[in-house]
């Protein structure tokens, strides 16, 4: 049996602690001029490093069944928690009537129709040389920008995006290998702290829009040239910021490490505590207390609670379609 690569269970679980950690964030980063920074430095690489890594683990596209596969694992769990956060809307925010648009992805959901259609893009991208596939993609990315479709069946983001996963695709482990040699560790570290003070201090009202890969440069406000321009000069600094992020991350095993496997099912579930919270006068006592670090232990404490073993028996039927084994130990 194949040993495990903890490598990237590490990279998913510290991605995924950014994932919750900035959402956690983002109340804030309109009132605290630091948090918005911090919001804004974690949105450059914490999703295209995500979509990168998902990207390398689709080298076995062309198999039998594959698409199949992602189908049952990515698009009934989205059609069925599109429901459930529907419901959950519903009440949450005391609406008139129950809202159902399975075209218009609910928040977190967006990832899981990118993520199919990244996946069957593969079937023609997947087949031409990289040297031609990835400025294809850099175009389609571009081009995603003048289109007025925002969230509509997760398009724009999709577009956006599928530039890192065909990259991520592409890559092979020897060159992600590359990475871990001391010094590139070393400028990697500069790297990410240098551009959170570019981001603070050179950027301070940059507008997190930029970042989400679901508006145009319509919405944005700027002209297709300059959306253009834009969207490049933020590509290269999130490629810059991605890998530097992932020369970091250690290749060992460590307590943690299970956590990168059950990602899928913090990013599916945290989003129902964290609305909940936002309706409650939560928000403002972290205001008022100044508790800005506190979001980062309640971000562990979500984590380890979503990723518990428990939690993983009880929701598996629902993301996997597979009812548990209460003998068995879950990966």
């Amino acid at each position: 049996m194949k040993e495990r690569d903890y490598y990237f269970d590490n990279a998913k679980c510290a991605l995924m602690l950014l994932v919750v950690f900035g959402h956690f964030l983002r109340p804030y980063i309109d009132d605290v001029l630091w948090v918005h920074s911090l919001y804004t430095w974690i949105f450059f690489f914490h999703m295209p490093a995500f979509v990168f890594i998902s990207g390398y683990f689709a080298k076995k596209f062309h198999e039998h069944g594959y698409l199949q596969k992602i189908t049952k694992k990515l698009l009934i769990p989205y059609v069925l928690f599109q429901l459930v956060y529907s419901i959950y809307y519903f009440f949450l925010y005391d609406k008139q009537s129950l809202e159902l648009d399975l075209l218009t992805p609910h928040w977190s959901l967006w990832f899981l129709l990118s993520l199919f259609s990244w996946n069957v893009l593969l079937l023609w991208f997947g087949r031409l040389p990289k040297r031609i596939a990835l400025p294809m993609a850099l175009l389609f990315g571009l081009a995603g920008g003048m289109m007025e479709v925002e969230k509509w069946l997760s398009l724009s983001r999709t577009l956006t995006f599928f530039p890192f996963f065909l990259l991520g695709f592409f890559f092979q482990k020897s060159a992600i290998e590359r990475l871990f040699a001391a010094p590139v560790r070393l400028v990697s570290l500069f790297v990410l702290v240098g551009m959170f003070f570019v981001i603070h201090f050179g950027f301070p009202d940059l507008p997190q829009d930029w970042l989400y890969g679901s508006k145009s440069y319509d919405t944005l406000g700027v002209s297709e040239s300059a959306g253009i321009a834009s969207r490049l000069a933020i590509y290269g600094a999130s490629l810059l910021m991605m890998f530097g992020f992932l020369s970091l991350i250690p290749s060992r095993r460590f307590s943690f490490s299970v956590l990168g496997a059950r990602t899928f099912y913090i990013y599916i579930l945290h989003g129902f505590i964290l609305k909940y919270l936002h309706e409650t006068p939560f928000p403002d006592f972290i205001m008022d207390v100044h508790g800005y670090p506190l979001l980062l232990a309640l971000s562990v404490a979500m984590m380890l609670i979503l990723g518990s073993k428990p939690v993983v028996r009880l929701v598996r039927p629902l993301l996997e379609w597979r009812w548990p084994n209460w003998r068995q130990t879950t990966t």
